[in-house]
């Protein structure tokens, strides 16, 4: 399964900090993580495990829908590459519960899944996988010769009574695996009878042992479990979270919902319809699951759509149970018996079925809270929650299940895009309140969540023609008694209409063009016990601002990139292609590295590169051998691993094959191949820390072709980059008071207020000669970038004007002008200027030239 943009920057960010940590300091090796990753506002300070100060531990967040467990996977070849002193690693692989166990462990095992291809194609097919049952079948000679998984839940480690779990006690079935351990081991030993003195056999000394990698799934409910005292017993090598939520955590990267719906990966927005009734919820549920399969059949995506419903439990004064809602379905509703599935703990009627045969019948899911752990079906487009989706605990698990995008790919049919929810609450007010909640806990931030919900007729009468895209409006809301008006202003009166309900009632209605500060003030003067319409007023103020902007309206900006003809056709250039040109050929380049020193101590060894020490802690070279299958180890075995370890993306395996022979050969002149192999993770960093260079070079030879004899042309069109309502990711949008005229979406990006580029952007949307413009946030699937030598150059702001020219600027303190990234970035929007004739005006602003922003626009536009 190819991965997307966001999961490969997570993968990025994981590797920048494994690799980091084992040279430096974890703090800035998190923070050269953070530099790769963006994790936004979840950054913060690097906090080590308590107790295991010299253990790496980060934490990767996604939301629901993100593909954590996919990342996971891929991420102990991450971790193998950069971290872990073995070919071969172990890890211990954590859920939080024993259904999650269950299905984690499926998974990781069955040829094919796409979990299990990501370890077979790291590791060979060398892959085994066991249950925490079956550690017991644990063989030495398995763990040297094959990756090995271990999946658990993380209560079997809780150490409130070692005694009473079964992962500390000696067994005599691991005991092979102790057979060879030196005196001076660090593990759990006897301490009196006939064994004192030697290691304990238990599971968790095995893992102590090995030091394995620990994966924690879900980490935010580990807050209180994943202890020091818990991992000091296991001595992890490295502990990797992923979660949606994290509370406590080192997140190295942040993916935003925007991202994971740019990827087709989840389904917003969506509509949400409030019913009085349990029995309406379930009637317009049907219904609406209908109405999408009559558009899935012509939609020809092999898409059946699902309708999940969660029951309430029995218990005393529960009205909709399980066997009430079935018998509802059948009864009321006229839906076949073998259209219905229930999945309890008790009733396990989807066991063995496979919901996306095309040969399935099951329309209809049942359940309680049984579907919250793991079930990922992605035709589960219906929600309908006969309990109040107030409650949280389940409800954002199961929501999560209708958010998941089939096949992870945009469908021609915008109906199939949304996720649709029926809920049986009091008001829409209670049911817009509990829908954003659980979205948040999701992991979509609060702005997000507003944007994604729709307010959709209580009655479900669509017709083909109707369009899904109505002007958002405020729901009437019903309270007991008139609110006391003396106290509001004038606006908050006009913004108003009251009038009894005839029920004894009060009906208030809302003007949908009152200001937005108005319709807030007038939310919380009229909350009662009855309904707080706080959360619909902002998600109506967010879709209004939303609709309004100059992108939902229509309008596009479109900017050229720079190509160049090659081959007779026309090429964006990209830093790899100005690599390309630079004459980057790994067969021509110097293969010595000159800087590199490997001196043998009792306890470590050291590497110097480029003046970059790095200390590795010394294991027993015997066992190291052993465990990493190298006691046969010659200049070709090590060219190989070198070749796997740091296989280059845009070298042909044999080429790169060919290029670590020839480092080997000339460095085992002057140092003992037995000392290489077992500093070979030094050498590994040495020969990247080569490419990284020589890539440079050539990139910067490619950006001077490109200035002066390479002629480059305009990329427009299709070839072009296009800002639309199609997309746009602030990820950390502005939440200030002031309000862009101009921007061409609702929200800005990446904007402090007070700060140097909220000026600038002030100024900017202020400029009469400027129709519209964006805040460009870097590093996004709608993001606008230049070529550089080695990376991507995200200007921050850009613009159409009036005329018709574009303007790109990009602004700098005082302090950041004048070095060579610098330097190369302004030479890179010159050329771009230069063979626009016009069409095209790059713009070097500076924080204290030409009398501020506006005016040295005044000056480039001429």
């Amino acid at each position: 399964m190819e991965l997307k943009d966001y999961q490969r920057r997570a993968l990025d960010a994981l590797r920048t900090f494994l690799d980091q940590a084992t040279i430096r300091d974890h703090a800035k090796a998190y923070a050269a993580a953070c530099a790769v990753g963006q994790p936004g506002a979840y950054g913060a300070a690097y906090r080590p495990l308590a107790g295991l100060p010299d253990v790496p531990y980060c934490c990767l967040r996604l939301p629901t829908g993100g593909g954590k467990t996919l990342l996971a996977a891929h991420a102990i070849g991450v971790a193998r590459d950069t971290s872990l002193n073995r070919r071969f690693p172990v890890v211990l692989w954590l859920v939080t519960s024993t259904t999650i166990a269950e299905q984690t462990l499926g998974a990781l095992k069955k040829v094919g899944h796409p979990y299990r291809q990501a370890l077979e194609a790291t590791f060979g097919g060398a892959v085994r996988v066991y249950g925490i049952d079956e550690r017991r079948q644990l063989r030495p000679q398995d763990m040297a010769d094959a990756a090995t998984i271990i999946v658990s839940t993380v209560q079997a480690f809780r150490v409130n009574n070692v005694a009473d779990r079964n992962v500390y006690r000696d067994d005599e079935e691991l005991e092979p695996h102790f057979a060879t351990v030196a005196r001076g081991a660090d593990v759990a030993r006897h301490e009196d009878g006939p064994r004192r003195g030697k290691p304990v056999a238990s599971f968790a000394n095995l893992m102590k042992l090995h030091r394995p990698l620990v994966v924690v799934d879900e980490a935010h409910n580990f807050t209180s479990t994943l202890s020091g005292e818990t991992m000091g017993r296991i001595a992890p090598a490295a502990v990797v979270e992923f979660t949606a939520t994290p509370v406590r955590s080192n997140v190295i990267v942040s993916a935003t919902a925007a991202e994971l719906k740019a990827a087709d990966m989840i389904k917003l927005p969506i509509h949400l319809s409030q019913h009085g009734s349990w029995q309406q919820a379930i009637a317009h549920a049907v219904d609406n699951r209908a109405w999408l399969e009559g558009i899935a059949v012509r939609d020809s995506g092999g898409i059946r759509p699902i309708a999940l419903y969660q029951a309430q439990p029995a218990r005393e004064g529960a009205e909709a149970t399980v066997d009430v809602v079935k018998r509802h379905l059948i009864e009321d509703c006229r839906i076949p018996d073998d259209r219905i599935a229930v999945a309890t703990g008790n009733q396990r009627e989807l066991d063995g079925i496979d919901l996306f045969d095309p040969a399935c019948t099951i329309e209809h899911v049942i359940t309680v809270d049984a579907l919250k752990e793991g079930w990922d079906c992605s035709f589960a487009y219906v929600f309908c929650s006969l309990a109040s989706i107030r409650s949280g605990g389940a409800v954002e698990q199961l929501l999560g299940r209708v958010l998941r995008m089939p096949f992870a790919t945009r469908r021609s049919s915008e109906e199939l895009n949304r996720a649709y929810a029926h809920v049986s609450e009091r008001n829409f007010f209670d049911a817009a309140e509990g829908l954003k909640d659980r979205l948040t806990e999701m992991g979509f931030d609060e702005r997000t969540a507003l944007e994604a919900i729709v307010e959709q007729p209580e009655t479900f009468e669509w017709r083909e023609d109707q369009s899904l895209f109505t002007q958002p409006e405020l729901p009437v809301l019903h309270v007991r008694d008139r609110p006391d008006l003396s106290s509001w202003t004038p606006e908050m009166v006009a913004a108003t209409r009251m009038a009894d309900d005839g029920a004894g009632g009060v009906v208030i209605t809302f003007d949908t063009s009152a200001p937005d500060d108005v319709l807030r003030e007038v939310a919380t003067a009229v909350a009662s016990a009855e309904a707080t319409p706080t959360t619909a007023v902002e998600a109506f103020i967010a879709r209004r601002a939303e609709s309004l902007s100059p992108a939902e309206q229509g309008e596009v900006l479109t900017l050229p990139r720079l190509a160049i003809e090659r081959d007779g056709q026309l090429e964006i250039v990209f830093p790899e292609t100005l690599v390309d040109v630079g004459g980057w050929d790994l067969r021509q380049v110097d293969t010595s590295l000159p800087g590199f020193a490997l001196t043998e101590r009792p306890d470590t060894f050291e590497m110097d590169v480029d003046g970059d020490q790095v200390v590795y802690n010394r294991i027993d070279a015997a066992a190291e051998l052993a465990l990493d299958d190298a006691t046969d180890w010659d200049v070709a075995a090590l060219s190989r691993w070198l070749d796997r370890t740091t296989r280059q993306r845009d070298v042909s395996q044999p080429i790169f094959l060919e290029y670590c022979r020839r480092v080997v050969e000339g460095i085992v002149e002057r140092i003992p191949l037995a000392q290489l192999v077992r500093g070979k993770f030094a050498l590994r960093r040495a020969v990247i820390a080569k490419i990284v260079h020589q890539r440079r070079e050539a990139g910067v030879r490619g950006v001077q072709l490109l200035m002066t004899e390479i002629a480059p042309v305009l990329a427009l069109g299709e070839n072009g980059f296009s800002f639309s309502k199609a997309g746009y990711d602030p990820r950390t949008p502005y939440s200030g008071p002031w309000r862009p005229r101009k921007h061409l979406f609702s929200q800005v990006g990446d904007l402090r207020h007070g700060g140097e580029e909220w000026i600038a952007a002030v100024q900017i949307d202020d400029h009469d000669a400027v129709k519209h413009w964006v805040r460009n946030v870097d590093r996004t699937a709608w993001s606008y970038s230049l070529p550089t030598s080695t990376d991507l150059f995200y200007p921050d702001f850009v613009a159409e004007l009036v005329d018709g020219r574009k303007l790109i600027i990009e602004y700098k303190g005082a302090d950041r002008t004048d070095n060579a990234d610098s330097r190369e970035k302004r030479n890179i929007g010159a050329r771009l200027q230069e063979v626009s004739d016009g069409k095209v005006i790059f713009l070097w602003a500076e924080l204290d030239r030409g009398g501020g922003v506006a005016r040295q626009i005044d000056a480039a536009i001429g």
